[in-house]
């Protein structure tokens, strides 16, 4: 499937005049998912007479582009937008192999990542207490990246070892025994993880501002002594917390309850969540995580808050004996104040903004009833039996994951798709499409009884 650039709609967006800047301006459309994957450009006779300028000028500047992997001419076929970053898994029959690309477990696409060579290398040179006794809960240059774009002033930092490390003690730090209430549907895994921990949940419902004040109430009603939410909106179904949501929240948040926030998308999400902590910074604990953006071994997630919630993570993190690498956190501080990364950044999030449109178009059209939040990791698809879904899709060679494992309270047949491996080949997409409706539509039924 492939679309067609109008000459006079790409020449409002790209107004330079020379080739360098033509290029430049014509890679930030491609990087951030305005033409994707398969688009035809128009010929550089139409372009240039809509642009105004000399056919060599746009001819250069379509050689520059194309000599970065972002483009592919054709004889005969014309310029063509490519993906330079990964190639579609296929098997010998020319289909894509559903089997080798991550749908079911939210794995980030590692080719959309940043290389941590240059930021471990410079973290190296430019840690001066390198080898320091001392703790580093969090270092001054760590601390310097980030202070000034949380969302509300943090009175306490810490870092730790990722997302699900962070979330895991500020969970357990603000629950204190009692029982929370959590924002649905949640990450995967972590229900399993409040189990383990022997603590109660409530389900807390959401719609696009993020959690609803009555949900939250009747949470509160029910003895929860915190509350867990995503602002950023990661794995929710419609949307993400708004700056009028978390005001009229924090208005029915009572003086004992504490508010973790986590932040799971991190520099993968188009702009800052809002926060609770704007009006609440003595009872919000803030998580930021890096792990999607930047990487899995990077290790790092930062924690700013509460002084007094950050003191338990800090304790109940073995015992306050831990402390995460200087260099890690370094090398994170060099990630964040890096322009190329940002660049980089700019790019990942073009590129799930398409895979996760060309998911809801595909699933929409084949008369499924799908959802996401803008800056979402993952589609939820309805269907009328969970277990009878996940079983055909099975039998394709398709791996999807069970809905209901994201939500504390009974809910109807869900399945979820991460949209961060997808192909971005829409026909595929299409493809994956029609075998969910196929499998929801079968007549086989697996029966227990």
């Amino acid at each position: 499937m492939s679309e067609y650039v109008d000459a006079a709609w790409l020449a409002e967006r790209l107004r330079a005049t020379s080739s360098k800047d033509l290029g430049q301006e014509l890679t930030r459309l491609i990087d951030g998912g305005e033409l994707a994957p398969g688009s035809h450009l128009p010929t550089i006779r139409d372009f240039a007479r809509a642009a105004g300028v000399s056919p060599g000028t746009v001819m250069t500047a379509w050689s520059r582009v194309r000599d970065s992997g972002r483009l592919h001419t054709r004889r005969r076929g014309g310029t063509v937008v490519v993906d330079p970053s990964r190639p579609v898994a296929a098997s010998s029959n020319g289909q894509v192999d559903w089997q080798h690309i991550e749908i079911s477990l939210v794995t980030p696409d590692s080719a959309l990542q940043p290389d941590l060579g240059v930021a471990l290398g410079e973290a190296l040179l430019a840690t001066p207490d390198l080898h320091s006794p001392e703790r580093a809960y969090l270092s001054e240059r760590l601390r310097s990246s980030i202070e000034h774009t949380w969302p509300f002033e943090a009175a306490a930092w810490n870092c730790v070892g990722g997302g699900s490390e962070a979330v895991v003690l500020a969970t357990a730090a603000a629950a204190s025994g009692g029982p929370i209430g959590v924002e649905e549907p949640v990450s995967p895994g972590y229900l399993d993880i409040l189990r383990q921990l022997g603590i109660e949940a409530f389900g807390i419902r959401a719609d696009e501002h993020g959690p609803t004040v009555d949900s939250v109430t009747t949470a509160l009603s029910r003895g929860a002594t915190a509350l867990i939410m995503q602002p950023s909106g990661a794995y929710a179904m419609s949307g993400a917390l708004s700056a009028g949501r978390a005001r009229e929240l924090a208005e029915a948040v009572g003086p004992e309850t504490w508010v973790v926030e986590d932040d799971s998308a991190g520099p993968l999400a188009s702009a800052e969540p809002a926060s609770l902590g704007v009006h609440l910074p003595d009872r919000v604990l803030r998580i930021r995580s890096y792990c999607k953006a930047f990487g899995i071994d990077l290790r790092t997630a930062v924690l700013g808050g509460s002084a007094e919630l950050i003191d338990r993570t800090v304790r109940l993190r073995s015992f306050g004996m831990a402390s995460n690498s200087r260099i890690l956190q370094n090398a994170l501080a060099h990630l964040i104040d890096d322009p190329d990364v940002a660049h980089a950044m700019t790019r990942a999030r073009g590129r799930y903004r398409l895979r996760r449109r060309a998911a809801l178009d595909a699933f929409t059209s084949a008369g499924l009833h799908a959802s996401a939040s803008p800056d979402g990791f993952v589609v939820w698809v309805r269907v009328p039996d969970e277990t009878s879904a996940l079983i055909n899709l099975a039998r394709q060679g398709i791996v999807a994951a069970a809905g209901s494992k994201s939500f504390v309270t009974t809910t109807d047949g869900l399945l979820r798709f991460s949209i961060l491996q997808l192909p971005e080949d829409r026909d595929r997409v299409v493809d994956l499409a029609e075998a969910v409706h196929a499998a929801v539509n079968s007549a086989d039924r697996e029966y227990f009884d």
